[in-house]
């Protein structure tokens, strides 16, 4: 960079642009600027600091800090927080096991923010009450409020509470006057402690909250403008209960809900989510006319008869797997609506985690009970050839380069032992030709350019098979846990993704480990070769997808969109990019202005739409020969159409 000429608003404007690792190169310019930066009151949470007090130093006037799990390989000490923790507003403690509850008392008062989601040193005695400051607290995943809640101060506009394990039956949250977000995802949250919600209340997350009844009531959050209740067991009387501010509601897999649920009056309800449910036409009657957004997926109830004419403002439809009226769905369509078109392939009763493409065109499918399903997709309707592999689920297919035999991998839930079976498909019935023994479940399979076949397990190993002669005849050993996710490079090597969130890269024959690519944050789960070569891996936890030039060792351009669990990506043709995830959102990237840019690319400028929303998770999508695209899930598989390419702007 070369700087020409500056004033005193530039100068404002461009660190105000600027994070802490940027910080690093700007001392090195000139003793002055030092001096400047160091008066700068950073508010970075996107460089993780290894050494806090060496960070002090050098920027005394920070107010926010994310410290890693181990501060400069030592503990996080009582001594250490007062010492460079004074004055900070926003900080960040996330999965810092060394965080106890004695800690937590000498944390600034001056806090606004705090994160302590995963910290295990935490207990369910831990205090807030002297942090009478704090607006934010994520106490995600921890024992935190598990026992007592009026230690959170009266201050907390935002909580967090996710996934905290046995939180009291009678807690009560009544005393946060000033509560507008409350996260519970998978808490113990139930009708009692929704009851003591204040009224201030605007933003509900409930997921996969068991303990809410049917006759959970919602009338006392007057300001409530979003909730989000999905696979809860809330029911009928439930929506009854709604409030008239409600502008978002995902109820998707609330499985009691029934044909005759019905809205209330909700005048500023702009996105409904009912996909998975048990609702009908009367549901579909009592839809208000502000409605935006309507997904019904896999709504058997709702029939031909139901009509939506009275929703002119509605722009996007995602009804796949429900048997509304073709004639319904072209007049949204004339009135400006997208509808996602789509056919469904039923039959397997456990969840499809795996999808691969024959030679001839079939589509084979394996679930997690252990069933193996052939398809003509051309067709559709029923599956062309069904078998079982051996008291196992099938986590892996791979179609040989013979285009006729097909690997499965497979994991038990009652042994840690994983085999692959080889099985021929163009025999009807399909027989099994050979079985390779593993010591550990197999999570992902790729066949390499020579035949063989590499396996990914659960050992932190990946396993190099012949199967000609049946049998592992090499072990590429480096990752430090489970391995997810294989692919196949252009040049002849291998890519791996595992739980320890590296992707490394093999020389399969020298069995070597030639690259170690990092950046995710969590565990990655799959990989995909993008036409131009460069790779694609899917994070789980910290849900994005990053792009990597391999040849680089760089990562080119950041995705992020997903809001849980990035799941399988596909690579399509133009240069496109289908991802599907637990969040149920089949999202379609275009590439193509990160390849122009090369690694110079800004992470999430890539171009990317919805282009299909289910009632469940998707665990794996495939790229079909005719341009759409298979998504398999909770017991279904959908062939989605998709969208043509834009016009490239090259």
């Amino acid at each position: 960079m070369c700087l020409l000429a500056g004033n005193p608003a530039t100068s404002a404007s461009i660190l105000a642009c600027l994070n802490t690792a940027d910080a690093a190169h700007l001392r090195q310019l000139h003793p002055a600027v030092a001096g400047v930066v160091a008066d700068v009151p950073w508010c970075d949470m996107g460089t993780p600091v290894v050494d806090a007090a060496r960070w002090r130093a050098g920027l005394p006037a920070a107010v926010g800090v994310k410290l890693t799990p181990s501060a400069g390989g030592e503990s996080l000490t009582i001594e250490l927080a007062v010492a460079v923790l004074g004055g900070v507003t926003h900080l960040n403690l996330c999965a810092c096991e060394n965080v106890t509850d004695e800690l937590l008392l000498r944390l600034p008062a001056s806090l606004r923010s705090l994160n302590v989601c995963n910290c295990g040193g935490l207990t369910g005695k831990a205090s807030f009450a002297h942090l009478a400051a704090l607006t934010s607290l994520d106490c995600s995943g921890t024992w935190v409020v598990s026992q007592q809640t009026d230690s959170l101060p009266p201050s907390l506009q935002e909580l967090d509470i996710s996934w905290v394990p046995d939180l009291s039956r009678d807690a009560s949250l009544v005393h946060l006057t000033q509560l507008r977000v409350l996260r519970a995802k998978g808490s113990r949250l139930n009708d009692v402690i929704l009851a003591s919600l204040p009224p201030s209340l605007e933003e509900l997350h409930a997921a996969r909250c068991r303990m809410l009844t049917p006759a959970a009531s919602f009338a006392h959050l007057a300001a409530l403008r979003t909730l989000d209740l999905t696979h809860s067991n809330i029911g009928d009387a439930s929506l009854a209960t709604l409030p008239p501010s409600l502008v978002a509601l995902n109820a998707c897999a609330c499985n009691n809900l029934t044909p005759d649920a019905v809205l209330p009056h909700l005048p500023a309800l702009q996105l409904l989510d009912a996909s998975g449910t048990d609702v009908g036409d009367a549901l579909v009657a009592s839809l208000p006319a502000s409605l935006i957004e309507l997904r019904l997926t896999d709504c058997r109830d709702v029939t031909a008869g139901a009509t939506l004419d009275q929703l002119h403002a509605l722009r996007a439809l995602h009804c796949i797997g429900t048997a509304l009226a073709p004639a319904t769905l072209t007049g949204c369509r004339e009135r400006g609506c997208a509808v996602p078109a789509a056919s469904v392939l039923r039959g397997h009763k456990a969840y499809v985690g795996s999808l691969a493409l024959l030679a001839d065109g079939r589509l084979a499918s394996g679930d997690l009970d252990g069933e193996v399903r052939l398809w003509d997709v051309a067709e559709g309707g029923e599956a062309t050839a069904v078998w079982r592999v051996d008291d196992a689920g099938v986590y892996a297919l791979a179609v040989l380069q013979d285009g006729r035999h097909l690997a499965i991998g497979t994991a038990s839930c009652d042994h840690p032992e994983g085999c692959i079976e080889v099985w021929d498909v163009d025999g009807v019935p399909p027989t099994r030709k050979v079985t390779i023994n593993c010591r550990s479940s197999v999570d992902a399979l790729a066949v390499l350019a020579d035949g063989r076949l590499a396996a990914a397990c659960t050992d932190d190993e990946v396993l190099i098979v012949d199967v000609d002669a049946g049998a592992v005849v090499a072990t590429l050993s480096g990752h430090t846990s489970w391995v997810a996710a294989l692919a196949a490079l252009p040049d002849g090597t291998l890519a791996s993704g595992s739980s320890d969130a590296n992707v490394r890269v093999w020389d399969v024959a020298a069995g070597e480990c030639v690259a170690t690519l990092a950046g995710h944050t969590n565990e990655v789960r799959s990989l995909a070769v993008l036409a131009d070569g460069w790779l694609a891996s899917a994070g789980g936890g910290d849900d994005v997808v990053r792009l990597w030039d391999v040849d680089a060792r760089a990562c080119v351009a950041v995705l992020a969109g997903h809001i849980s669990g990035v799941a399988a990506p596909a690579a399509l043709a133009a240069g496109r990019l289908a991802t599907g995830s637990a969040d149920g959102a089949i999202r379609l990237w275009d590439t193509r202005p990160a390849a122009a840019a090369g690694a110079s690319h800004a992470a999430g400028a890539t171009p990317v739409e919805v282009v299909g929303l289910f009632g469940d998770g998707v665990g794996v999508v495939l790229s079909l020969p005719d341009g759409r695209l298979a998504c398999g899930g909770g017991g279904w598989i959908f062939l989605l159409d998709l969208p043509p390419p834009a016009a490239s702007s090259e």
